[in-house]
């Protein structure tokens, strides 16, 4: 009988497969090379979560790149140096990067809190807070400096 339990866990553990993790919706933002994309994107990304709970995943894009991933839906959203005619722009950075939306940020139900959560960091976004951030990255990562920075000023 010890056996028979033995070779039962055994079995089940060899057979079974990884366990994915599914917590709700994610977003995909395309961010070309750079610091200061890097940077920029990191505080979207950490505003996106923290205001609306939905997850924004980074992608790396080669430059001129991000714009037809956005048209062709395989991004949701880009960091690109200048507004484009067709795709929404959701945030402003003073001195670029703009964040430029595809459809589903703005038509899929799952979303309805990305486009004005971005609107709300659009008006705080100052050329100060980016010089601030931009000091910060130069001594740690983009994504602790951004952190270390929006809750200095308590935005998250």
């Amino acid at each position: 009988m010890k056996s028979f339990l033995v070779l039962t866990i055994l079995l089940s553990s060899a057979l079974a497969g990884p366990a994915v993790a599914c917590f709700g919706p994610k977003l995909y933002l395309g961010v070309p090379e750079g610091t200061r994309e890097a940077a920029v994107a990191a505080v979207a990304i950490l505003y996106i979560q923290e205001k609306t709970g939905v997850e924004t995943i980074q992608v790396s894009v080669p430059a001129g790149r991000g714009v037809a991933g956005v048209l062709e839906e395989s991004l949701d959203m880009i960091l690109a140096p200048s507004p484009v005619a067709d795709l929404p722009t959701l945030l402003k950075v003073p001195g670029g990067p703009f964040l430029l939306s595809g459809r589903r940020p703005l038509d899929d139900l799952q979303f309805t809190t990305v486009a004005p959560a971005l609107q709300n960091l659009d008006h705080l976004l100052t050329t100060e807070f980016i010089e601030r951030l931009m000091a910060l990255v130069e001594v740690g990562t983009p994504a602790a400096a951004a952190r270390q920075l929006m809750m200095e000023l308590r935005w998250i």
